[in-house]
């Protein structure tokens, strides 16, 4: 086996420029496709971070009614004892309770429709990490004539707000009737979703829930959970567990960023594989191309004795040695390429306009340390599928003819 390794590291060399432009091309290949990998998945994780870890969480729990009409009489029952229960729970991180309804935000000037939704502080920010989206302002810290808001930059620009401004809310309680309090901005959050921001405006829950004549109202929970590729079970147990609620996961509540992301996965894939296919082309027409200027040497080694089956190994060598050369280089240099572009990102072009459909302008690609690993495989395994019919060939040659040939 040593001798054939040898042999084949010979006749790769024999003709450096076609091996040379043929390793170039795994290693371009390989950048290329790794690249839209790593930017796929870099927009992958920063939809799912931005929607589902700042907006959503994994699962939210509701009155039945809510779902269609989100007022705040539809509210639920015991609703911080469940929310306390369930923080209990060894799969789940956190649960945030919320009181959500909709209304009206309004200036001097300006209004706007809203979502209001009044939080506990300490525990939204474990959920949320929403202390930590402030663009200005403090989080809800202050406790003074007026209460406190946070609202989002959108919302902001639209009816000309700032850190200071007073708004008015209008909101209906429990009964019905429409009230209006009154609000001071301590805070301006940001998002890569200017709808989000747009829309959601933050406030204590104590003090909305105090407007709304019920102390300890909740029509919303929101959970975090340990392992969230169990979101699914995880979901179907609580509902199981409180059937006189609505439990719903993120793919419910986010249908387009689910399938989104399962299109991405797939695209991914098939990426990787056309990408690996035309490097195993190039492969096999070199490895032809060789055979076939070396007919007579091959046909001169059937005939002095050497067996076709050492011949079929020595081709399919010099493909696995070609492959592994630019592929250890190819991965490498892809290696440094995404390390160094996940600490600068890779700005989007036009991306400023790209967060009214949640997305950042800004993506940090990064891949696993193992899918480098698996991609070598994969290299390996269709080089050695190339290397077959050129080898077949080499063994098919007539050591009599093969001789004759110039």
């Amino acid at each position: 086996m040593k001798t054939l390794i040898k042999i084949s590291w010979r006749n790769i060399w024999r003709n450096r420029t076609r091996s040379i432009v043929i390793i170039v091309a795994i290693i371009l290949g390989l950048m290329g496709g790794i690249f839209g990998a790593a930017m796929r998945l870099a927009l992958e994780k920063q939809q799912f971070e931005d929607t589902i870890g700042t907006q959503v969480s994994h699962i939210q729990i509701h009155h039945p009614e809510f779902i269609a009409k989100p007022e705040a009489r539809f509210r639920i029952p015991d609703g911080l004892q469940i929310a306390s229960d369930l923080s209990n729970r060894d799969d789940v991180i956190v649960a945030s309770p919320r009181t959500v309804f909709d209304g009206m935000a309004a200036t001097a000037n300006m209004n706007a429709g809203v979502r209001i939704k009044g939080i506990e502080p300490g525990i939204e920010a474990q959920t949320t990490g929403l202390d930590e989206l402030l663009e200005e302002g403090s989080y809800l810290t202050e406790n003074g004539r007026i209460p406190s808001i946070l609202i989002g930059n959108a919302l902001a620009n639209k009816i000309n707000a700032a850190v200071g401004s007073r708004l008015v809310l209008t909101f209906q309680d429990i009964e019905g009737e429409v009230i209006n309090a009154s609000f001071r901005v301590e805070g301006i959050y940001s998002l890569p979703s200017r709808a989000f921001e747009e829309r959601t405006v933050f406030v204590k829950a104590s003090e909305v829930n105090e407007a709304i004549g019920d102390p300890q109202a909740v029509s919303e929970i929101a959970l975090v959970i340990d392992n969230q590729d169990e979101y699914r079970n995880i979901a179907a147990e609580i509902q199981e567990l409180y059937p006189d609620t609505r439990v719903r996961h993120w793919a419910d509540l986010q249908p387009a960023l689910y399938y989104s992301l399962e299109v991405l996965n797939e695209a991914l894939i098939w990426i990787l594989i056309i990408v690996i296919m035309a490097v195993s082309f190039g492969l096999l027409n070199t490895i032809l191309m060789s055979i076939l200027e070396r007919a007579r040497e091959l046909g001169m080694l059937l005939a002095i004795g050497m067996k076709r089956a050492k011949v079929f190994s020595m081709i399919v060598i010099e493909t696995t040695i070609i492959a592994l050369f630019g592929g250890v280089i190819g991965l490498i240099s892809s290696y440094g390429m995404i390390s160094i572009l996940n600490r600068t990102g890779v700005p989007i072009p036009g991306g400023e306009g790209l967060g009214e459909l949640g997305y950042a302008s800004v993506l940090y690609p990064s891949l696993d340390i193992d899918f480098y690993f698996e991609i070598v495989v994969v290299l390996v395994v269709f080089a050695i599928l190339a290397s077959i019919y050129p080898a077949w060939k080499a063994i098919r040659l007539q050591p009599a003819e093969a001789v004759r040939q110039e």
